[in-house]
């Protein structure tokens, strides 16, 4: 069994202020810090002198993040965020039609595609950010080729059944291109299922690796180097060739990082990855799961609006509710009670992660019954 106390102290940020904002940005645990300050403690006191080591551990961190997802080593590359990871599957994807998105999903699921002259249509959620799989087939017409969605809606918490979508996207012959930064590292995202074409992942959130870092999926039917919208000199079959007048691409979603990874950063996400392994993702996300649960709960039973699912099959790790003055309740909160959530529009959010525990839900509970 777990020691969640243990995980816990971890991660000192949330023994400062009781942090139920992991939507927003997750804090590091102090394995992820000692990663990223390793290497540039190695670089202060030893130059260059490690890059062979450096590549051979950015490989093994890739090969562990596949293990986690499902999915091989070939189709995942590192990018700084889900928005660079998505301008390029939007640029990988130009000329071949119209693109299906949900209203009031986060912007980088939806701009890339905007910004590129794509006709978007948009879906209606209901008030849970749902969108059900009949609203999506009857958004396809016989010019739509791709269909966009964070994998988790970022206000509501309503998570999508990709396997589902990916059986409509299939069946229709269309793209399935998901932003997955509100899932990974709190619900599993299993890539074995073949339901998703493209993933794209920030890691400053539920992976708790901090900023700077995330990763592209790739499917491998679309690994092929000729619709590749961008080349570096790490993107060649054989780097170290040093071929310039001439093309030789990797078939690897690798080739798309261009050039030098972002060591440190990297270096930090294996880190976390490492701790997920350690605890096993089937645990983690039953943590978040109950934790979840609990909070929609507590919350609920204070006569709040909870417009989060309820089921399973269709949240995740954060907790909406429809509450007066969302964005003053959340600033009265963190600067008078140290208690850090987000106010989204009409609702105060909370995300409630593997380090939190119930009493810090209670917490909230009490100050959310003191202000009324």
């Amino acid at each position: 069994m777990t020691d969640w106390a243990a995980v816990r102290d971890e991660f000192p940020a949330v023994t400062s202020s009781t942090y139920l904002n992991t939507a927003a940005g997750g804090p590091i645990c102090r394995a992820v810090a000692e990663a990223g300050s390793d290497y540039y403690r190695a670089t202060l006191e030893q130059g260059d002198v490690h890059w062979d080591a450096w590549l051979t551990r950015i490989d093994r961190i890739r090969e562990l993040l596949a293990r986690q997802l499902g999915c091989s080593s070939g189709e995942l590359g590192f990018v700084a965020n889900a928005s660079a990871g998505m301008n390029l599957v939007a640029q990988m994807l130009w000329g071949q039609g119209k693109v299906i998105a949900v209203r009031g999903d986060f912007p980088s699921v939806t701009l890339p595609w905007l910004q590129m002259g794509y006709e978007v249509t948009f879906i209606d959620p209901d008030e849970f950010g749902a969108v059900t799989s009949d609203q999506f087939a009857a958004a396809v017409d016989e010019e739509t080729a791709v269909v966009t969605v964070g994998s988790v809606h970022y206000k509501s918490g309503f998570r999508h059944d990709l396997n589902e979508l990916g059986e409509l996207c299939r069946r229709e012959g269309l793209h399935l291109v998901v932003d997955a930064t509100q899932q990974v590292g709190a619900v599993r995202l299993d890539l074995s299922t073949d339901s998703v074409d493209f993933v794209v992942a920030s890691g400053y959130k539920w992976l708790t690796a901090g900023y700077g870092v995330g990763f592209l999926y790739v499917n491998r039917r679309h690994l092929h180097p000729e619709a590749f919208p961008a080349a570096g000199w790490r993107s060649a079959r054989i780097p170290y060739d040093m071929l310039s007048d001439r093309l030789d691409l990797s078939d690897n979603a690798a080739a798309l990082e261009l050039g030098h990874p972002p060591f440190a950063s990297v270096f930090a996400l294996g880190a976390a990855l490492e701790l997920f392994e350690a605890i096993g993702p089937e645990a983690v996300e039953r943590r978040v799961f109950d934790l979840s649960a609990y909070g929609a709960e507590r919350i609920g039973a204070l006569g709040h609006r909870v417009v989060t699912p309820t089921d399973e099959a269709h949240r995740a790790g954060i907790t909406s509710v429809r509450i007066e003055s969302p964005a003053e309740l959340k600033r009265t909160l963190a600067e008078d009670l140290g208690i850090h959530v987000s106010a989204r529009g009409d609702v105060l959010r909370v995300s409630t992660h593997l380090f939190n525990d119930e009493s810090d839900v209670d917490r909230l509970a009490a100050a959310l019954q003191r202000l009324r």
